[in-house]
């Protein structure tokens, strides 16, 4: 008997999960700064990126301010933590606003993205200008999580 061959679409994609960072705040002190976070993948699943989205703006008791800032106000670098490959191929990253869209608008990605349970995704974020003085900038990746186990997904 053959095997039977699994496809991604045989997959029932039964909900859908966010993996968010906030990067900047205090950090953002002349708002030129390089800032990094990563990003864990939980180790339960493998996570397939659809879109990202970000925000921009401050979030006090008193105050709930979001902002937009010319060509989203930092240069952004991803890193798949488990094959270290850069996903965009500026030194410096793009701008944010290229590679993330807003929650009306979400950016979606032209391919999906599989980023592998228990690694993390780097982000490296530099600020491009005074405009971030104290502010933090929310990414968010969204997407399905695939169990381990339940999916054979050749290796690249």
């Amino acid at each position: 008997m053959a095997a039977r061959r699994v496809k991604l679409g045989d997959i029932f994609i039964d909900s859908f999960f966010q993996y968010s960072i906030t990067l900047g705040g205090a950090s953002f002190a002349a708002g030129t700064e390089t800032l990094t976070g990563a990003l864990p993948i939980q180790s339960d699943a493998d996570f397939i990126c659809v879109h990202s989205v970000y925000e921009t703006g401050v979030a006090t008791a008193t105050n709930s301010t979001r902002i937009t800032l010319l060509n989203g106000g930092t240069l952004v670098k991803l890193t798949d933590g488990a094959t270290q490959r850069d996903l965009t191929n500026l030194v410096g990253g793009v701008p944010a606003d290229c590679l993330f869209g807003t929650a009306e608008r979400p950016y979606m990605w032209p391919l999906t993205h599989r980023f592998r349970a228990n690694t993390p995704i780097t982000f490296q974020v530099v600020g491009q200008g005074a405009a971030l003085i104290g502010l933090n900038q929310r990414y968010v990746l969204g997407g399905f999580k695939i169990p381990l186990g339940t999916f054979i997904i050749p290796e690249a």
